[in-house]
């Protein structure tokens, strides 16, 4: 199942996110930041559940623009599926609901960044139609 995160969700959500960053000492996953985001129309933490497990999670963020109209395009982070339980289809299952929801919202690309070194990840991506070589990305960490 699919659904939005819990404030309860902390120890699990913070479980994933280490399996992505796992040497990360700047994570700090709060419940009540889960429970803003769950309150916050335009953002995100989905889930996904099976027997009380957090399989896999992803951040989607819904960004308003002038550019293209009134069309909102959506952003993709922290997206993480259990070591576990990989291959089979949890993340194909979290990205199509976030895409059905950018759908729904008339939204007109969505955008999503990997590590350079995350290979796999960039064949799965690629496989569920995005595509690499469209734009470079860049980040600056604050």
């Amino acid at each position: 199942m699919i659904r939005e995160a819990e404030g309860k969700d902390k120890e699990q959500l913070s479980s994933l996110y280490r399996m992505l960053v796992p040497n990360s000492k700047k994570m700090n996953v709060l419940e009540e930041q889960i429970d803003k985001i769950r309150m916050d129309p335009f953002n995100f933490v989905l889930v996904y559940e099976e027997g009380g497990a957090l399989l896999g999670t992803l951040t989607l963020n819904i960004c308003l623009q002038a550019m293209h109209g009134t069309r909102p395009y959506g952003v993709i982070e922290n997206i993480v599926v259990h070591e576990d339980h990989r291959s089979r289809n949890i993340g194909q299952s979290l990205l199509q609901y976030a895409e059905e929801y950018c759908r729904s919202l008339n939204c007109h690309k969505i955008m999503l960044l990997s590590h350079s070194k995350r290979l796999r990840a960039h064949q799965f991506f690629e496989r569920e139609g995005y595509d690499g070589s469209v734009s470079k990305g860049f980040k600056k960490y604050l």
